[in-house]
């Protein structure tokens, strides 16, 4: 089953915001003089309640305070890139016609930017009680449509990534539309709060000069009261929206069948592909790697990520054989809207496992454990997936997909009645798998200590068609130690990436340590 990940980081207008606090006193001058309205922080309403739930075991709080970075004139946009793993990431702001480059310590990697907001949290009567710093991240939080004059739809998408080998996002906020600013993630000092407190949320000077915003309209104040509700059913506040062998393996079924539904198509098309439909395929290395041990066996876990590099979007589609749990299955071309061709590339099979219960893509993707020499010592189980896009990671590059819609796997990859599926992987977006669990990471039992690497293969047996072959596989170094039952493993950076800072693997005793080269 496909891992999404959390779109994670604050807000598109925190993006926003922190990516022009990176420019120099003269570009933030400029920006006063000729753009002072271009960009704007409001409230509809500072009066708010604070509500801390409290089920006689577990306390949990309801607060998110309304706060709005509008961008009325002109479209505001940061494109943030990464030439190649050695280099760094790097970011232009446009405004309108007016383009910047930020200073590389404003970004927080890919969630976002730094610091960007200073929260001080007093009593009515100005007695400080707690103040705290906010990083800003740009595409998280609720759009809104200024009025009717303004762009129909907005161009970006909601969350930042947190993969660590995206290599282009763009954040932003639409001409005419405006973004709520650190939507649920303003985490009050409950403790120190009585019934009523003064919250200021104050955006940091040099981004107030770069936006043109005067000293006195860069604080949002906010009125607060609190309130505490006992809860009976002891449930949490739901918080704020987010996003073994196969059945037909087991019975023999075989992929030539000829039991086809009858809304398969007739025949594959003939001729050459132009390579402007193609989709590319481009493994990515594994991530978020760790050790864990689970009935008897020391497993080595990670998430391995394979995008469409490609100008054309992958697009898989599976017809039904009559009754049996297997689709054949097509893959299918578009110039714009219009489909163009088709391929016969396999077959899909349905999963009845509680943790998947959809229907899979057979040899998208092979996971190997190998020696220096790249021979293969061991393999993951995964070798069937449901194809989504969970992971923006290069929406600069051409044909790139801004927002690809709702990825969820239940609608994209159908259930136990399904007679035709379409999974798609959208230009510019990947699909993460996490390997962790048994059948999955990949068994390190009696494999000695030393030096090994994760080699993650897409399209390993050429069933698709796209422009490349030549990215389709990925090496990332590992350092196995511990002991039996307590394995351990170390991961050197890749380039300047540390994908590994903060992560700890998951069950007894798996331990990772990030390692510089």
């Amino acid at each position: 089953m496909a891992r999404q990940l959390p779109r994670t980081v604050p807000a598109v207008l925190t993006v926003g915001v922190l990516a022009l606090s990176a420019l120099t006193g003269t570009v933030a001058q400029a920006a006063g003089r000729h753009h002072a309205s271009d960009l704007r922080l409001f409230t509809p309403d500072r009066h708010v309640v604070l509500t801390v739930h409290n089920s006689g075991k577990d306390e949990w709080i309801d607060f998110n305070p309304s706060m709005y970075l509008e961008s009325k004139l002109h479209r505001f946009e940061v494109d943030v890139r990464r030439k190649n793993a050695s280099r760094p990431i790097t970011a232009t702001v446009r405004i309108g016609s007016r383009t910047r480059k930020l200073r590389p310590s404003l970004l927080d990697g890919w969630n976002g930017l730094k610091k960007a907001f200073t929260l001080t949290w007093t009593t009515p009567s100005g007695t400080q009680i707690a103040r705290t710093t906010s990083p800003w991240c740009p595409n998280d939080g609720t759009e809104s449509r200024l009025g009717p004059h303004a762009e129909t739809t907005t161009d970006f998408i909601y969350g930042c990534t947190n993969n660590p080998f995206t290599r282009g996002e763009r954040w932003g906020i639409d001409r005419g539309w405006s973004r709520q600013v650190l939507q649920y993630e303003v985490v009050p000092p409950t403790k120190d709060l009585g019934k009523h407190a003064v919250l200021a949320v104050t955006l940091r000077p040099a981004l107030a000069r770069a936006f043109g915003i005067p000293a006195d309209q860069s604080t949002l104040h906010f009125d607060v009261t609190v309130k505490h509700v006992t809860d009976d059913d002891g449930g949490p506040f739901p918080g704020p929206p987010s996003g073994t062998t196969s059945p037909a393996s087991a019975a023999g079924i075989d992929s030539a069948s000829s039991d086809e539904h009858r809304s398969a198509p007739a025949s594959a098309s003939a001729g050459t592909l132009p390579r402007g439909i193609l989709p590319d395929l481009v493994a990515l290395p594994a991530w978020q790697i760790g050790t864990h041990h689970e009935d008897g066996r020391d497993l080595l876990d990670f998430a391995a990520t394979v995008y469409n590099g490609g100008p054309g979007p992958l697009v898989a589609e599976g017809f039904r054989r009559g009754s049996k749990p297997v689709m054949n299955a097509y893959q299918f071309f578009y110039r714009g809207t219009t489909q163009v061709a088709e391929r016969r590339v396999g077959t899909m099979e349905y999963d009845a496992r509680p943790t998947h219960q959809h229907w899979h893509f057979r040899d998208f993707a092979v996971y190997d454990l190998v020696n220096r020499g790249h021979h293969r010592l061991r393999t993951s189980g995964k070798e069937a997936f449901c194809l989504a896009p969970t992971d923006a990671i290069n929406l600069l590059q051409p044909g790139a997909v801004v927002d690809p819609g709702n990825p969820d796997l239940s609608t994209a990859c159908g259930d136990i009645t399904s007679i035709w599926v379409r999974e798609v992987l959208d230009s510019g977006w990947g699909d993460t798998y996490s390997q962790q669990r048994a059948g999955q990471s990949i068994d390190i039992t009696g494999r000695a200590n030393g030096t090994y690497w994760i080699r993650v293969t897409a399209n390993p047996v050429h069933r698709l068609h796209e422009l490349t072959r030549k990215n389709n596989v990925s090496l990332r170094r590992v350092i196995l130690g511990g002991t039996p039952g307590h394995r351990t493993v170390k991961v050197p950076n890749y380039g300047r990436i540390n994908s590994e800072a903060g992560f700890e693997g998951e069950g007894g005793g798996g331990v990772v340590t990030p390692a510089v080269d």
